[in-house]
């Protein structure tokens, strides 16, 4: 059983609100069932939502299956309580925030397997090659670590960003797959021109600057006067 099961049994009660508006029971009691209907329906939806999110990482190896145990004992309180007539306010209220509490649960879950799942790829990729591709090539995979990077540290997280985020690193590691690694020396300049605080000009050598030259990385480098 899954959250699904809740889900039909509100439209049961959703139908029945209906048929029977106009009887004994009146259209005031119906229209509260429909709304009350009609919040624990949106919940649930978020809920599956956060399932078939679980599902799916579970499926890539980054977690385990969720366990769904909270969900079938909400259900079952559910429809016990709904067997001899419409369930009352405190009924509805108890199921909507069950939902609501696992589906809160199954996010942080999901958030935290997916960044570590995530940022081992990330970490994986010989992004070090990048200033080995041409200029355009590499301006098109610093863009794509950027929106690997940007999706693993998404506050929310949907199917979707996950079959982005694989298409994107599928692109990212098929060009760099075939390139050669940087050599050492301009690993070691890059590293120093980033340390804070920066390298003056005069600590940069000629050599320095044709080597940034050769690779197509003097576009990523800029200076700024200091000082009078």
């Amino acid at each position: 059983m899954t959250s699904l099961s809740v889900y039909d049994k509100a439209v049961q009660l959703q139908n029945r609100a209906r048929q029977i508006a106009a009887g004994a029971v009146g259209e005031k009691e119906a229209t509260r069932v429909l709304s009350r209907t009609k919040e624990l329906r949106a919940a649930l939806a978020e809920l599956r939502g956060q399932v078939e999110l679980s599902r799916m990482l579970a499926a890539m190896g980054a977690m385990r299956e969720p366990d769904l145990t909270g969900i079938n004992i909400a259900r079952t309180a559910f429809e016990r309580k709904a067997l001899n007539g419409l369930p009352s306010d405190t009924v509805f209220n108890t199921a909507r925030r069950k939902a609501q509490e696992i589906k809160d649960k199954l996010r942080t879950d999901n958030r935290e397997a997916w960044i570590a799942w995530a940022s081992i790829q990330v970490a994986e990729l010989p992004l070090a090659r990048i200033p080995m591709l041409s200029r355009d090539e590499s301006e098109a995979a610093r863009g794509r670590e950027r929106e690997l990077r940007q999706t693993v540290a998404a506050k929310s997280l949907s199917q979707a960003d996950i079959r982005l985020f694989k298409s994107t690193y599928a692109l990212l590691a098929e060009s760099l797959h075939d390139k050669s690694d940087p050599p050492s020396e301009l690993l070691e300049l890059l590293e120093r021109l980033e340390k804070r605080p920066s390298p003056t000009l005069r600590d940069i050598t000629d050599g320095d600057i044709a080597l940034l030259r050769q690779f197509e990385m003097d576009i990523h480098i800029t200076l700024q006067r200091t000082g009078a």
